[in-house]
């Protein structure tokens, strides 16, 4: 039960906790004045009773007496005055009699029980009583309970007989049956009237925060296009006022944030740069000595049409070759917005392992691809780049001693997986857990920013995958990439 009123909105939890509570009250206002009503009129019956035993005591002794001295007539007197009194209805009477000493009846408001011999306990302990007895019982002719009412018949020690009637309390039971009936349906309507005023400040306060708990719950991620609507000027709506400038500062913050996010990513791709600088010192240099050896031969044999020629379209290729290399670089290093393309990844890795084949073989390192035919990723090239780049300088830089630097690519069920493993100096068991962390590097200083792994690891998240990596100290490294 309690599960089901957990998953209840604020709302209807209000609403159902204020009902049960007006239901609860009344309930019990209505048990105290049942009960308080019904402890009075039974006082009142009771106190009735006695003043009534206590008063018709006294004239049932004297004629008691008379009969006794012969001054009237044996029972007649009392019959009379039994039978008036009970006809008078003035209480709910079910018997009226006088009983001697024994317990036999001696008058009674029915003449056919004139004579019989009571010996119940209720007759045996009133017989026995001093003074006016009141006993409860249930009587099953009337379905009701009633009160037997005994005083003792004496004067001094001298005790003449017992007066005993019985008051049916049915009066009673069905004007408490009355009151309960009442208690209800004044219940039933304080619960409709309670309903309403329930629902309109459950509309009037709870609401709003009902409204507040949704739109908080819409600003999750990055969807804060989101606004309180402010209405009064209550703490509610101060409330409201102070998401909306919370909504408003988390934007900005979050500009802020990606602004610094591209800013690092940008220092980054010049860092990697930096590190090719080498490498593409090469690749311009190898081509500017050709230029230089062509530029000598046709100022010695520049006449020669045919020669002029032939050098000329060396001149042309290497021209291309400088250009095609500047332009990879530019290309790497500018700052643009992503644009997820298919991309075929056996023709981007040919590009990419362009920028780090002299430090490849420079370090006498033998590298491998294993890539499945047809393979594609979607992605936005740039990211690609600097996702591959940075593992690939991160494998260089562990084996500087020569190694095998492998990059795998193949699909496993739905996924797609790319690898880059080394077998390098490996990461100590300490720092696997911390190689994604930003400004985290074991390198030696100039060697790297510490930025490389936590950029590639934050960009592989915005493209909904996960990065793994696996090393062993002296063995060697792979770091895994997973996308769906």
């Amino acid at each position: 039960m309690f599960d089901i009123i957990d998953r209840l909105s604020l709302q209807k939890k209000f609403i159902l906790i204020t009902s049960l509570a007006i239901v609860i009250l009344m309930g019990l206002i209505g048990f105290i004045v049942i009960s308080r009503e019904k402890t009075i009129l039974y006082n009142e019956i009771e106190r009735k009773g006695r003043i009534f035993a206590e008063t018709l005591a006294i004239p049932l002794i004297n004629d008691l007496i008379y009969e006794k001295l012969g001054l009237v007539e044996e029972g007649g007197l009392i019959d009379n005055y039994i039978t008036e009194i009970y006809n008078k209805h003035d209480m709910d009477f079910l018997y009226l009699m006088v009983l001697d000493e024994r317990g036999r009846v001696i008058s009674h408001n029915d003449f056919r029980e004139y004579g019989k011999t009571y010996s119940d306990p209720i007759t045996k302990k009133a017989l026995s009583s001093e003074r006016t007895l009141v006993q409860e019982f249930y009587d099953r002719e009337t379905g009701y309970r009633a009160l037997d009412f005994a005083t003792p018949l004496s004067i001094g020690k001298k005790r003449w007989g017992t007066l005993k009637f019985g008051i049916s309390l049915e009066g009673v039971e069905q004007e408490m049956a009355d009151m309960i009936q009442r208690i209800l349906i004044m219940t039933v309507l304080f619960l409709a009237g309670g309903f309403v005023i329930i629902l309109v400040l459950s509309r009037r306060f709870i609401r709003p925060i009902t409204e507040l708990a949704r739109t908080m719950e819409r600003a999750g991620g990055e969807n804060l296009d989101v606004k309180v609507e402010i209405k009064g000027r209550d703490e509610l709506a101060l409330l409201g006022e102070s998401f909306n400038r919370m909504i408003e500062r988390i934007k900005e913050a979050n500009q802020e944030l990606k602004r610094t996010h591209e800013k690092l990513l940008q220092s980054e791709k010049l860092a990697s740069i930096g590190i090719l600088a080498s490498g593409v010192a090469h690749e311009i240099n190898n081509p500017l000595g050709g230029l230089f050896n062509c530029v000598q031969m046709l100022e010695e044999m520049g006449d020669n049409k045919d020669f002029r020629m032939k050098y000329l379209s060396l001149l042309r290729d290497g021209l291309n070759r400088i250009e095609n290399t500047v332009g990879k670089l530019l290309w790497m290093a500018r700052s643009s917005t992503r644009e997820p393309d298919i991309i075929e990844l056996k023709t981007a890795l040919k590009d990419i392992y362009s920028f780090v084949e002299y430090r490849v073989k420079n370090a006498g390192i033998e590298y491998q691809e294993e890539i499945e035919d047809g393979m594609t990723i979607i992605m936005d090239p740039h990211d690609l780049q600097q996702i591959l780049i940075n593992l690939m300088i991160n494998a260089i830089q562990a084996m500087p001693g020569g190694g095998h630097l492998t990059i795998r690519g193949y699909s496993e069920d739905s996924l797609k997986i790319i690898e880059v493993s080394d077998t390098g100096t490996g990461i100590d068991e300490e720092n696997i857990g911390k190689v994604f962390d930003p400004f985290f590097t074991t390198k030696q200083p100039g060697e790297g920013t510490g930025l490389g792994l936590w950029l590639t690891y934050e960009i592989v998240k915005n493209y909904n995958g996960e990065i793994r990596v696996e090393s062993k100290p002296g063995e060697g490294t792979t770091f895994r990439l997973i996308f769906k």
